[in-house]
This record gives C-alpha cells, sequence and structure tokens, in this order.
C-alpha cells in the first residue's frame, strides 16, 4: 500500500507495523521520554540562568508528554486496537511535536532576548538605587 495514499493514514482499523519500524518507534519514543526526564532533573538544579533552566522545563515537559504519547501510540499499533491504533495518529503526533517545537524554538530565541533586556534594564536602574540592608 504506497504510503502517500489517504487510505493508507485514515484508515480506522488498526495495521501491524514491520518489526523494524516498531522497533525505531520504541527506541525514538523511549529516547525522548528519558530526555525528558534528564531536561527535568537538570532544569530542577539551581542555575545562574533562570531562562535556560525554564526553557529546560519546557523541553522536558514536551518530551515527557510527546514519549509518553508515543509510546502508548506504539503499544496500540502492536495490540491492533480499533481506532486508538490508526496511523493517523502517527501524523496528530507529528503536528503536535512540530507546533511545541516551533513555540519552544520562539521562546529561546525571542522571548528570551526579551526578558534578557528587560532584566538588563532593570539591572542599570538598580544600580543607582539605594538597597536595603538586611
Amino acid at each position: 500500500m504506497p504510503i502517500f495514499t489517504w487510505s493508507y493514514w485514515f484508515d480506522l482499523q488498526a495495521k501491524e507495523l514491520m518489526p523494524s519500524v516498531k522497533i525505531a518507534l520504541l527506541a525514538a519514543f523511549a529516547a525522548l521520554f528519558v530526555l525528558g526526564v534528564i531536561a527535568g532533573v537538570l532544569a530542577k538544579k539551581k542555575s545562574d540562568h533562570m531562562v535556560w533552566a525554564e526553557g529546560g522545563r519546557r523541553f522536558s515537559s514536551m518530551a515527557l508528554w510527546l514519549g509518553a504519547f508515543g509510546l502508548l501510540l506504539v503499544f496500540f499499533t502492536h495490540e491492533l486496537a480499533y481506532f486508538f491504533g490508526a496511523r493517523f495518529w502517527y501524523l496528530v503526533w507529528l503536528l503536535i511535536f512540530l507546533v511545541q517545537s516551533i513555540r519552544l524554538i520562539k521562546f529561546l530565541l525571542v522571548d528570551v532576548q526579551e526578558k534578557k533586556a528587560t532584566y538588563d534594564a532593570q539591572a542599570r536602574i538598580d544600580k543607582w538605587l539605594p538597597q536595603h540592608k538586611k
């Protein structure tokens, strides 16, 4: 069945994956999940760069959810579950991955610069203001 046909992707009946594809998907989704766990642990460590800690937290959340969702998709496909094992769920996963990746990149490239500029401007002002001693 050709991969670029409507019936390949949107048939509600689950079709068995080739063993090599199933193993590759399991490895990719498990690696994404493990990366999410590692990023979550590293983001919780005290960091001088709170912006990067926020980016790590966002990546961790994205990777954990998408990795778990992907592993669930492979499970449903393996079990040939009607509707939940359908191939269009992989397209849904890919769409969610692309949207979340774009949001994360926008945060790291645009929002981080704005927060850094705001922080630097506030630091320049605070330098000349009297400080409260405790």
